[in-house]
């Protein structure tokens, strides 16, 4: 009786070997579903390669009640270039702090906030000579719409303290000659209020007989 072979195709390979295993598709079979649902978990949690993790390296927001704002204690900027941009006038500064952030809840992910939700505010080092040349410039504005001499408006060190975030609030001098509005001085291209950049000025008070300037401007 003849032994039974396996037949043998033109490149000898068994009918055996080209048969799928059974167990090799359900194991194939087995991964490519979790492949499947692995690559579905991540990228609905926006982790995965096409998703990014967005928030994972950003510092925390935090919300700051008595300016109504968000803010992020651990991000402050030393560049001078935001100042020179919106006051040209300036010229010259010392030591710059800025702090920036928005007005809406950073957490409600609105992809793009409107123009107006940001804002940016700095503590600005001058030369005492520039201080005096603004409350002397903001009289002279004074002067020429009211007919007459006018001082600078005082402006609270409670006011100076509520607009700002807690993250400039240790930058405040002592200014025993108290804090008076210079936004005459400030905003001379653009109006009243309005930064040279076109931002709108909440707060621009000196130290007056002092050497800083305190600034709030929101996006418009």
């Amino acid at each position: 009786m003849d032994d039974e072979r396996p037949t043998h195709d033109p490149a000898g390979r068994s009918a055996r070997a080209r048969r799928a295993s059974p167990r090799g598709t359900a194991q194939r079979a087995t991964a490519r579903a979790l492949t499947g649902a692995l690559l579905a978990a991540l990228l609905l949690g926006g982790c995965g390669p096409m998703g990014g993790d967005t928030d994972r390296d950003e510092p925390d927001w935090m919300r700051d009640e008595a300016s109504e704002r968000y803010y992020q204690p651990d991000l402050v900027l030393h560049s001078p270039e935001l100042v020179e941009e919106h006051f040209p006038v300036l010229e010259t500064v010392g030591a710059v702090t800025i702090a920036e952030g928005r007005f809406t809840d950073p957490y409600e992910r609105v992809p793009f906030p409107a123009q107006d939700d940001y804002w940016w505010q700095a503590a600005i080092e001058l030369e005492p000579a520039q201080v005096d040349e603004l409350v002397s410039a903001t009289a002279a504005a004074g002067a020429s719409d009211h007919g007459g001499a006018d001082a600078p408006e005082p402006v609270t060190e409670d006011e100076v303290l509520d607009a700002l975030v807690p993250t400039l609030e240790g930058e405040v001098q002592d200014c025993p000659g108290g804090w008076v509005d210079v936004s005459p001085a400030l905003a001379q291209e653009k109006g009243p209020d309005v930064s040279d950049a076109g931002d709108l000025l909440e707060l621009t008070a000196v130290c007056a007989g002092g050497s800083q300037l305190l600034t709030s401007a929101r996006d418009m």
